[in-house]
């Protein structure tokens, strides 16, 4: 049931980003927050990860890893413009799904791995980006 909730609820949070109104000079800070949203949901789904792992709580793991899912599906539908950006948006989603298989199979060095890859794909797409701002 609360699997189900937080993803029902993840589409509004992210949806409710993209309404920040921006004109003119006031384009680049709409755009901050908008990513900004995009990364606090991200962030806290990664940190209720992390507790799992530490927990060896494969449920909240696996919870937190599809929320991630339905995550990465809707950015890549509002911001996958760049192929560079694609491709890390691929890695992403495959150590994801490294991570719910390992959560399933009660692995938790296997998730523990998975859910380093994962983060390794995060700074990779995040220097990605700050790249293409220079």
């Amino acid at each position: 049931m609360k699997t189900w909730l937080i993803l029902l609820m993840t589409p509004f949070l992210l949806i409710g980003g993209f309404s920040y109104p921006s004109s003119g000079g006031e384009k680049k800070e709409g755009e901050k927050q908008k990513a900004s949203v995009w990364m606090k949901v991200k962030t806290e789904y990664s940190r209720n990860i992390l507790a799992g792992l530490t927990e060896a709580d494969f449920d909240k793991i696996a919870e937190n890893a599809k929320a991630l899912n339905v995550t990465n599906f809707l950015e890549i539908l509002f911001r996958a413009k760049r192929p560079e950006y694609k491709q890390q948006i691929s890695l992403f989603a495959a150590a994801n799904q490294e991570l719910i298989r390992q959560a399933k199979a009660k692995n938790l060095y296997g998730a523990t791995l998975a859910f380093n890859q994962l983060t390794i794909s995060c700074v990779q797409c995040h220097e990605i980006v700050r790249d293409a701002k220079k």
